[in-house]
């Protein structure tokens, strides 16, 4: 009969033990997959913003008096500030696109530089900046 309470006592340690183990790497896993899921935002930021300054150099390259604002894209809106435009009949363009904060809270911005000449446009410079 005593074989039995040690044999029983035995069973529910292990089967503790096993539980808060398993509980533990679950709510590890969880967190794991919440962070993941910030990151996959910012990146989408990221891409959404780089989408807008591609849209903008286009716009650029089709009108010589572009002027920036506001982009309208399928993930939201973003704003397009052109800094300067220096030159001539090769003209420096000076950029900058940000992505429009009241609808995603990732505020990612790009600061690009190209020359435009009437037979198209060539990238200069290309990152990512912390002020707009």
């Amino acid at each position: 009969m005593q074989r039995g309470y040690i044999a029983l006592i035995t069973v529910l340690i292990v089967m503790s033990v096993v539980l808060t183990t398993v509980s533990t790497v679950a709510l590890f896993a969880i967190g794991e997959a919440q962070s993941g899921l910030a990151l996959s935002k910012g990146e989408d930021a990221l891409s959404f913003v780089e989408g807008c300054v591609e849209d903008a150099m286009l716009k650029a390259r089709a009108d010589a008096n572009y002027s920036g604002g506001y982009i309208a894209r399928p993930e939201g809106t973003c704003i397009i500030t052109v800094i300067s435009k220096v030159g001539s009949p090769t003209v420096t363009w000076t950029m900058k696109a940000q992505t429009d904060t009241t609808v995603t809270k990732y505020n990612r911005i790009i600061e690009v530089v190209f020359n435009r000449s009437g037979t198209g446009i060539a990238l200069t410079s290309w990152k990512e900046v912390a002020t707009f």
